[in-house]
């Protein structure tokens, strides 16, 4: 008995139908639909817990060191001992979702950067209202689900 050709393509053409079906996680895809993207980098001036309290762990000894870097749906978190990278998205109504940080497991000598690494990770994962202050240089306000809030400043050149 034989098998006609066109029913050994179904198994193909069902393999392709399916995959179009998965498609990645949709991210900004131009500068001007991504607000965040436009500005660079956005440096960490501070953060806050659900109570109001400052979150020493995300400025090592003082210092406001980590900066962000948001395009192509990716963000990094730069000036860390860490490489740290994760998914981001706008979405309606103001909202930015970060998913799950990913990072380098480099053993820094300086162990509250490391600590450092970790808190401003963690800070960013999950949801947050967001809202770009219209200062020179710009002013980022994220606000999580949770009470958590965080201010960053744009990378500017002085005027």
């Amino acid at each position: 008995m034989t098998m006609p050709r066109s029913a050994g393509l179904l198994p193909l053409l069902l393999l392709v139908a399916c995959s179009g079906a998965m498609a990645p996680d949709p991210g900004p895809t131009d500068a001007a639909a991504d607000p965040l993207a436009q500005v660079g980098r956005w440096s960490l001036q501070g953060a806050t817990d659900a109570r109001g309290q400052p979150i020493a762990e995300v400025l090592p000894g003082g210092r406001a060191l980590h900066a962000l870097a948001f395009g192509g749906g990716r963000v990094a978190i730069e000036h860390g001992c860490n490489h740290i990278g994760g998914s981001y998205r706008i979405e309606s109504g103001g909202w930015l979702r970060v998913g799950e940080m990913e990072s380098t497991l480099m053993a820094c000598e300086d162990q509250a950067l490391m600590a450092a690494d970790a808190a401003v990770a963690g800070l960013l994962e999950g949801r947050a209202q967001w809202r770009i202050a219209e200062s020179y240089p710009e002013r980022l306000v994220l606000e999580h689900d949770d009470g958590r809030s965080s201010r960053w400043v744009a990378d500017r050149p002085p005027h």
